[in-house]
């Protein structure tokens, strides 16, 4: 039934170390912030996209605005790559991918087709070849370089059109449920990725239908059982 696995990538497969961040759960407060900063970004993507991309959608003067602010800071074409080979710290001291992901991609690529789907700038392809993922994947689908951005549906119908199979023949993961009902809406099957613990109370109403996992291993035996 599952021809293929769509992930996103920062906090399903690979993760930050944070200089004194605590491993404890977040308070609602600090996810609402990071929620909405991260929604910003990713129109600011989303944005450069259509202006470099020339579609979907119309670049109006504001993208045009927010493309050469992005080009011109260096953020869509190496963002914090740059100060991390400015400053010789390696890579891996910063990021790590999850030991999940390590265990999981090998296998699920025996078994489908695997693909991404991230709101993320175009220097994600430097992030995946250097951190050793971008051989696992055959659709990579990035908002600052299509002009789309999640939770719009039609970055899930690109993702589908790139792999040549329906919505209901493949996964989607992301630790962000706004991002997996979207996925739900266009036909995909959901998997909402909980890397940080959250009390069933602390889960907003219109998200407890989604299916949880804990662990990217636990996408293999829903793809082997298929």
């Amino acid at each position: 039934m599952y021809q293929a696995v769509f992930f996103d990538v920062f906090n399903t497969l690979i993760g930050a170390h944070w200089p004194g961040k605590s491993e404890t759960r977040q308070l609602p407060l600090q996810r609402v912030v990071e929620r909405r900063l991260g929604g910003l970004d990713a129109k600011w993507q989303a944005a450069y996209g259509r202006v470099h991309a020339g579609q979907p959608g119309e670049a109006n003067w504001f993208s045009r605005l927010l493309a050469a602010l992005a080009d011109h800071s260096g953020m869509a074409g190496s963002g914090p790559l740059t100060l991390w080979r400015r400053n010789g710290a390696s890579l891996h001291n910063w990021l790590m991918v999850y030991e999940d992901t390590l265990a999981t991609l090998p296998r699920l690529r025996e078994m489908c087709k695997l693909g991404i789907i991230s709101n993320a700038w175009p220097y994600l392809e430097s992030i995946l070849q250097w951190l050793g993922l971008w051989e696992y994947f055959e659709s990579i689908i990035i908002s600052a370089q299509v002009g789309l951005s999640k939770p719009n549906p039609a970055i899930y119908e690109l993702a589908l059109r790139t792999l040549h199979i329906h919505a209901e023949q493949a996964i989607f993961i992301d630790d962000m449920p706004q991002h997996v009902v979207a996925a739900e809406r266009v036909g995909l099957k959901g998997l909402w990725l909980m890397r940080m613990p959250i009390l069933p109370q602390d889960i907003p109403a219109r998200y407890r239908h989604l299916t949880q996992i804990y662990s990217l291993e636990q996408v293999i035996p829903l793809v082997e059982r298929a």
